[in-house]
């Protein structure tokens, strides 16, 4: 792991702080006095709302279109739609872009299978379809079966199925449905054999999983509670037991634990069928387990893991040793084993000099994946921790997949990297033996592009890693369009995969740049807890470090540069914009939280963030939010890039609101013509399981928007050479 020294972000003195208060409301308050700046945009009131903090009065200007369904925001929002779509319709090359696009995404694409009762279920899109199906195979070697065609289901796309559970027996599927990007889910279930969906729906859940009892007459899940109103996902879920051929109505609750909302508990059936395991996630990144004899219904659940600031996957059970992948806050990852007959916990296998990402056990081993410099590399080890071998991979790539349990004697994963598409391979057990099952071939050379991946130091020393793919051809004379992509959060990392998107703005002619800054997961929790809660300036200053080592080693310059990032790299997209406005030509930031101090009113799920990014209310946590929060550190007359915000009107992760009063503020303090537009989808959510015309849509509009204001050379003939 590259060198690291502890980054913190200095409080500010309360002089200082003072100032940037006073910088946030010294703007003039009417509309009208808004400067010229060369487009008209839509007419937006400025309100009077103010908040307290810590004895600091933060006005609040747009707070009324956090009012999301009133009749004055959704004619706001209908005005600003009508706005943006005038102002690219004007775009050169739009079609062309457009054409590139759905030529590349017009190719068959495959999830890495995953195999129980014998039977093989995977995603499969043929190219174009609005959503990717569910099939199912009785053998590697067997014709494929489509159990849920859900483009028939509705044509328009707009549903999607977003999980899938197999009964033991393999006779039932239960899956989940979602419409309009909800990340609410609707269960249904189907007999594999007669094909005949059951008249019973699951509702009320969003991120639950489904385990089944072993006789495969029923299962355990997570659902919100029901009110008069409908279900409350601003409480905690309850596990309840559903059985087949009764009515979800009638489901028995399993907990009834009180947790604070936030702290929600989901059900797993051990693999040898023993015991009811309980998974209480408290926040992203943290979660307690308890068991029960499964049979036992009237026991009560007992401790098994409760480690503070940790995180455990289960993994199975084999010769009565529940086996958990765990990771601290402060290591690597390992795998550890609990006996089933005390409570002694034992380490398996121990932290390796690169962080573990997932863990599947499968017949008696273990499938290791670690990330070594971003980059996927999987080993194997016995049952005691004794590595065995690794496995191949083709270059420079990643892995997903690998879903196996004790029983398995096969798995399948999948491969893929910035200009490769996904190649799924056949792992046999026994064997230890990897053969290609699958593969999508695309439309286009790829073999013109290079990826290398690059380390620059940050402001304090440290060395950040960053991926850069480029054409052969390309000269380091500044002269690129380049476009830089970050997320820096969570503890995920941006791994070279392939993305259909990134693959067109190459063959449109950019570079593309992908740093893994810190916030993220890159050498794993160490990485993740530099860039996080009072050290969250850190995440963005070495994203505005990726820009300027982009610039110094003449990849771009600043009027070619374009920084893109969607949640949380969305926010630290516009973060950076709003402290180094000069660097950059522009901004695509999709779906961004984008007001620090008001996150956490949106909903339940988004409270939970505040051991992410801290909260207003603790007046340490003020302080440091109050000096990167997007939203509050504009300055009324400056020249900012370019910006293309986009968000989904059904978005639950994410409130809208976020982009809507950023966008409103952007407009309000730009001071030059550098245009600030706002793009909402009335049909989308945060973005998982967008049809796939969606997709090619907004993609398209976020290109030819970059490209038009990078003034790309070839626009004149309409396309590239």
């Amino acid at each position: 792991m590259p060198s690291q020294r502890k980054t913190s972000l200095l409080l500010l003195a309360g002089s200082l702080l003072s100032l940037l208060i006073g910088a946030c409301s010294s703007a003039p308050k009417d509309s009208e006095q808004a400067l010229q700046k060369g487009l008209d945009y839509p007419a937006t009131q400025r309100g009077t709302a103010t908040a307290d903090y810590h004895g600091h009065t933060i006005s609040g200007p747009y707070q009324w279109l956090e009012q999301l369904h009133t009749a004055e925001t959704l004619d706001w929002v209908t005005r600003q739609q009508q706005f943006t779509q005038q102002q690219l319709q004007q775009l050169t090359a739009s079609r062309f872009v457009k054409e590139r696009l759905t030529e590349l995404w017009n190719v068959e694409r495959v999830s890495a299978p995953i195999e129980v009762a014998g039977k093989i279920f995977y995603w499969r899109n043929d190219g174009l379809q609005a959503q990717a199906d569910l099939y199912m195979q009785q053998s590697v070697d067997s014709a494929p079966l489509k159990v849920v065609d859900v483009n028939q289901v509705d044509p328009t796309g707009l549903t999607a199925i977003t999980d899938f559970s197999v009964s033991p027996d393999g006779r039932y599927l239960a899956y989940a449905l979602s419409e309009t990007g909800s990340d609410w889910r609707v269960w249904q279930i189907k007999h594999l054999n007669s094909g005949e969906i059951l008249n019973e729906r699951i509702q009320g859940t969003k991120f639950t999983n489904i385990s089944w009892y072993p006789d495969s007459k029923g299962f355990y899940y997570s659902r919100y509670p029901r009110t008069a109103r409908g279900f409350d996902d601003n409480a905690s879920v309850d596990v309840f037991y559903h059985s087949l051929g009764t009515d979800a109505r009638d489901d028995v609750r399993v907990t009834e634990l009180g947790y604070e909302p936030g702290v929600n508990p989901y059900p797993q059936v051990s693999s040898d069928g023993q015991f009811l395991l309980l998974r209480v996630q408290q926040g992203p990144n943290e979660n307690r387990w308890y068991r029960r004899p499964l049979r036992q219904t009237a026991a009560d659940f007992e401790p098994l893991l409760e480690q503070p600031q940790s995180e455990h996957q289960y993994l199975g059970t084999v010769d009565d040793e529940l086996y958990f992948y765990s990771h601290h806050q402060d290591g690597l990852g390992k795998v550890v084993s609990i006996q089933t007959t005390s409570a002694s916990i034992e380490t398996v296998i121990e932290e390796q000099d690169h962080p573990l990402t997932s863990v599947s056990l499968m017949g008696n081993q273990l499938v290791a994946h670690y990330l070594d410099n971003a980059r996927s590399r999987v080993m194997t080890f016995d049952l005691q921790g004794r590595f065995v071998r690794e496995l191949a991979l083709p270059g420079m790539g990643s892995i997903s997949g690998f879903e196996g349990h004790p029983d398995s004697t096969q798995a399948f994963f999948k491969y893929s990297s910035f200009t490769e598409a996904g190649k799924i391979y056949r792992y046999q057990v026994e064997q230890q033996r990897t053969s290609l099952w699958q593969q999508s071939s695309l439309p286009i050379d790829t073999s013109r592009y290079q990826t290398h991946q690059v380390f620059f130091s940050a402001a304090d020393g440290t060395q950040v890693p960053m991926f850069i793919v480029h054409a052969d051809e390309v000269q380091l004379d500044g002269n690129n369009p380049l476009l830089l992509h970050g997320y820096g959060g969570f503890g995920r990392t941006l791994r070279p995969e392939y993305q259909a998107d990134f693959m067109a703005w190459l063959e449109l002619g950019g570079v593309l740049a992908v740093a893994n800054v810190r916030g993220g997961g890159a050498y794993g929790n160490p990485w993740h807890k530099a860039g996080i809660q009072n050290n969250k300036a850190t995440a963005i200053n070495d994203f505005i470090g990726a820009a300027q080592w982009l610039i110094s080693q003449g990849y771009t310059r600043p009027d070619k540069l374009a920084v893109h990032g969607r949640g949380h790299g969305a926010m630290m997209a516009a973060a950076a914009m709003v402290q180094q406005p000069q660097l950059f030509s522009v901004v695509l930031a999709e779906v961004g939280v984008y007001d620090l101090l008001r996150y956490q009113t949106a909903n339940a799920n988004a409270r939970a963030w505040q051991t992410e990014f801290g909260i207003s209310s603790s007046a340490d946590d003020f302080n440091a939010l109050i000096q990167y929060s997007p939203l509050h550190n504009t300055r009324y007359g400056q020249c900012y890039p370019a910006m293309l915000l986009s968000t989904g009107q059904h978005d639950q992760r994410v409130a809208p609101w976020h982009s809507y009063k950023f966008a409103a503020q952007m407009q309000y303090v730009q001071g030059c013509p550098n245009p600030v537009l706002l793009d909402v989808d009335e049909n989308a959510g945060h973005g998982d399981k967008t049809p796939i015309w969606m997709e090619i849509d907004r993609t398209q509009r976020q290109w030819a928007f970059a490209l038009n204001q990078l003034q790309v050379g070839w626009l004149k003939n309409e396309k590239p050479k």
